[in-house]
């Protein structure tokens, strides 16, 4: 078993080995076991599954503090803590997952900044379409910053999901085939710009306050 001992070789041989590899997703139900063919549940299940490959790697990767929150994982290298997310998505497709609840990240990181740093992985897969093949292929393994998947939207400073006339998550640009932000200082900037546009009478700190606070980390 190869020795992991930093997120960077964590990231190449999961790229080595998963690149290219196909799977399926199988519903064993009443004995009668179906390939499942639908699109949905393939970057869920993704999503569930590169957390066990890391354990099997012997990676020491936990759960967050409170599950709920930004970021999923933990993992530690020789005795250094890295904020860890996962996250997969139809690779035909531009990404549509949710990075984290907008105001929830915002009290996150005034709480704790160094979790701005925090590392993604991410699947690029494309689902079986060649009307008999069931299944997925993994097209691509990312390793990305957030300012690395995100970038500013045509309606918002930064990608975002509106529900009801309120940010409700962050969303991601289509990194794998345009430009992002280049810098975490440009993405502060595009959060502190959002913040303004959508301030929460349940955080008791101004977009100002988060801005200074996250920057002087």
């Amino acid at each position: 078993m190869v020795r992991i001992t930093s997120i960077d070789e964590l990231f190449q041989y999961t790229k080595e080995q998963l690149e290219g590899k196909q799977g399926n997703i199988t519903i064993n139900f009443a004995n009668h076991p179906i390939v499942y063919s639908g699109n949905d549940i393939i970057g869920n299940s993704l999503q569930e599954w590169l957390p066990s490959w890391f354990t099997y790697l012997d990676v020491d990767i936990k759960p967050g503090e409170h599950t709920q929150e930004f970021p999923d994982f933990v993992a530690n290298f020789d005795g250094k803590q890295y904020d860890v997310e996962v996250k997969a998505w139809n690779y035909n497709n531009a990404p549509a997952f949710d990075i984290a609840n907008f105001h929830s990240f915002i009290n996150q990181t005034y709480k704790s900044p160094s979790k701005l740093n925090a590392y993604f992985i991410i699947l690029g897969y494309k689902p079986a379409n060649d009307g008999f093949s069931k299944g997925f292929t993994v097209e691509q393994v990312y390793l990305k910053r957030i300012w690395e998947i995100t970038n500013k939207s045509q309606k918002y400073p930064i990608g975002l999901q509106i529900k009801r006339n309120s940010p409700y998550a962050i969303r991601p640009c289509a990194f794998h085939r345009k430009e992002s932000f280049q810098s975490k200082e440009q993405f502060i900037e595009a959060i502190y710009e959002a913040f303004k546009l959508y301030p929460s009478s349940v955080l008791d700190f101004t977009a100002e306050d988060w801005k200074t606070k996250v920057l002087d980390y």
